[in-house]
């Protein structure tokens, strides 16, 4: 098993707080033709986890958003038990999934994470409202690494990634296996998307402004709810351990770590637009969209606006490494 990321926080550390990472708190705007003047790129486990960082990337369309998605989500088992509560404007999972691992499954999860973002672009003036399919790409070279996704037993390894694109953002979607993210897989695909921009059909002249984990992860630390997601430990190692020379490196994590070298607030409208309720009516876009992969509890993942006692938090924290400001 490899050794604990924690294991040498310690001695490696990261220093004062720093700003002008991404986001609405950069003092940056956008070219002179109105678009996008830098890129940042960000990696997450599971399609529903990119909220856990949205402070960082928030209204801010000077910023090229690269989307790294690693797993199609498919191992959850609520695609063999969905948690739809119908009547409550809670979004069904289209298509309707047949079981854990099915193709089905993996549709379902990639149409709520297109739904949510296309309805948080609605509001948030650094996303678009729709993605165009570039279709797949690669197979690209493992560069040294195993690739495998293990559904159930057995192993498959998928060198190829599902993209769209957009004027303001861009969605490259791997396939390495939910529940089995190693941290060598996260470096290959941050490594690809880095280096192949031009044939994923991004934009390959914008200059690379950070690497963010959208991927709380917090074993221990007081104060936070506890999310020792293996997936997520395996993104938080790989941007910990690996410079990408991208610029900044970051990810999400509990406000009581000592790593800790920035906090930021997801504006209120957004979170509102987000995780909003009114009884037991879903109105936000996370809510209504991602609604169907929970059944404990109010049926739906809520929003916290006043600390990190819930997995999706206004108030978010972020170790950083590699770069200045």
């Amino acid at each position: 098993m490899k050794p604990l990321l924690r294991g040498a926080s310690a001695a490696l550390g990261v220093g004062a707080a720093m700003v002008g990472l991404f986001g609405s708190a950069c003092a940056s705007s956008t070219n002179d033709s109105g678009g996008p003047e830098r890129l940042s790129y960000l990696v997450m486990p599971h399609p529903d986890d990119e909220m856990q960082a949205w402070s960082l990337f928030e209204d801010s369309p000077e910023t090229y958003k690269i989307f790294i998605m690693l797993t199609k989500g498919e191992q959850t088992a609520y695609c063999a038990s969905p948690g739809y509560d119908e009547g409550t404007g809670e979004a069904a999972p289209t298509p309707w999934p047949d079981g854990r691992w099915t193709p089905s499954c993996e549709a379902a999860r990639q149409n709520s994470f297109f739904d949510f973002v296309g309805g948080m672009g609605g509001r948030d003036s650094g996303l678009p409202t729709s993605f165009t399919s570039q279709g797949v790409k690669g197979p690209f070279d493992a560069l040294g690494h195993t690739i495998c996704r293990h559904d159930d037993g057995g192993c498959i390894a998928d060198l190829t990634a599902e993209v769209w694109t957009s004027p303001v953002a861009a969605v490259v979607w791997f396939n390495v296996g939910d529940g089995d993210v190693t941290e060598g897989e996260v470096a290959w695909a941050v490594t690809t998307v880095r280096d192949n921009r031009a044939a994923l059909g991004i934009n390959s002249s914008l200059p690379n402004h950070g690497l963010i984990g959208a991927s709380y992860w917090n074993r221990s630390h007081p104060g936070c709810v506890v999310y020792d997601h293996d997936d997520h430990r395996a993104v938080h190692e790989a941007l910990w351990n690996t410079n990408f020379d991208v610029g900044y490196q970051a990810a999400a994590a509990c406000g009581s770590d000592p790593e800790i070298a920035r906090s930021e607030q997801v504006s209120l409208s957004l979170f509102d637009t987000a995780f909003e309720t009114k009884a037991s009516t879903r109105i936000g876009e996370h809510a209504v969209h991602y609604g169907w992969l929970n059944s404990d509890g109010p049926g739906y993942w809520p929003g916290d606006y006043s600390g990190q006692d819930e997995l999706y938090h206004r108030d978010q924290a972020f170790w950083v490494r590699f770069g200045s400001s």
